[in-house]
C-alpha cells in the first residue's frame, strides 16, 4: 500500500439545532407583525437576550431571540460541580464559516417568524457585541430578499475591512442604524468607535451613534431611545 498519498480535505454542510425564544404581540394586535430578531453576545444565551429585547421593543412587535449555534463554558465556570454554558456565533479562524452559520440562522428565524404571523417586509435586527458586525454585513445582502428596516448595534463593531477601505463596491442598504457604544468598553475604545458613524454612513440610509456611560454591557439608559427608534423605523 502506498504511504505517500496527500491528505484530503473536504468541507461539508451538516444541520445544527437553532433554538429560538419568542414573545408574540398581544392577542388584540392583528398580524402581520413587525419582527425584531435579537442576538446575544459571546457566552450569553437567548433567554436572557429575550428579556432585554422585551424592554427595548415597542408594543406590537414579534420579538424573537436567537441562540448562537455554538456553545462554550462561561468564563470562570470551567471547573467545579456547576459548570455553566453560554453560546456564541462562531469563533472559527475561517470567517466565512462564521458568516455562513449566522446567515443561515437569521434566514431560518425569519421563515419561522413569518409562520407565526410576522411581516417579512418589516424585519429589524438587534445585536449585542459579537453579532453586530455580522448583522451589518448581512444587511447588505439580506437572506430573505427584503431590506431590513432597522439595525440596532450595542457595544459591537463594524466589519474589519470597512474600517480600512471605502465602499468601493457601492453596496448599500436603506436600513436605519442606531449604534450604541459605552465610554469604558475595554473591547471598543473611544478612538475606535469614533470612526464608526462615518464608516456606516457610506452603506446605510441613516446612521445615529450614541455614547453612554458604562463598560461592555447593554446600557439601560438607552432603552427609551431604542424603543423610539424601532417604533419609527421598524
Amino acid at each position: 500500500m502506498s504511504t505517500d498519498a496527500s491528505p484530503l480535505h473536504a468541507t461539508l454542510s451538516v444541520p445544527v439545532a437553532l433554538h429560538l425564544f419568542a414573545i408574540r404581540p398581544a392577542s388584540t394586535v392583528e398580524p402581520p407583525f413587525p419582527i425584531l430578531l435579537a442576538m446575544h453576545g459571546y457566552a450569553m444565551d437567548a433567554d436572557s437576550m429575550l428579556s432585554l429585547a422585551r424592554r427595548m421593543s415597542p408594543a406590537g412587535f414579534l420579538i424573537v431571540a436567537l441562540e448562537g449555534p455554538h456553545s462554550t463554558l462561561i468564563p470562570g465556570s470551567e471547573s467545579g460541580p456547576e459548570r455553566k454554558f453560554g453560546f456564541h456565533w462562531g469563533a472559527s479562524p475561517r470567517a466565512e464559516d462564521n458568516r455562513a452559520a449566522h446567515r443561515a440562522s437569521v434566514a431560518a428565524a425569519i421563515e419561522w417568524s413569518v409562520r407565526q404571523g410576522g411581516d417579512p417586509k418589516r424585519v429589524s435586527l438587534l445585536g449585542f457585541s459579537q453579532p453586530c458586525s455580522l448583522n451589518y454585513r448581512l444587511a447588505l445582502d439580506p437572506p430573505h430578499g427584503e431590506p431590513f428596516r432597522a439595525l440596532v448595534a450595542l457595544c459591537g463593531g463594524v466589519p474589519g475591512e470597512w474600517a480600512t477601505s471605502p465602499n468601493a463596491a457601492g453596496e448599500s442598504s436603506p436600513a436605519a442604524v442606531l449604534h450604541i457604544s459605552t465610554r469604558e468598553d475595554p473591547f471598543y475604545r473611544l478612538d475606535r468607535v469614533a470612526t464608526f458613524p462615518g464608516i456606516l454612513a457610506t452603506r446605510f440610509g441613516s446612521v445615529k451613534h450614541r455614547l453612554d456611560d458604562g463598560a461592555h454591557r447593554v446600557p439601560s439608559a438607552a432603552f427609551d431611545e431604542i424603543r423610539s427608534f424601532l417604533s419609527t423605523h421598524g
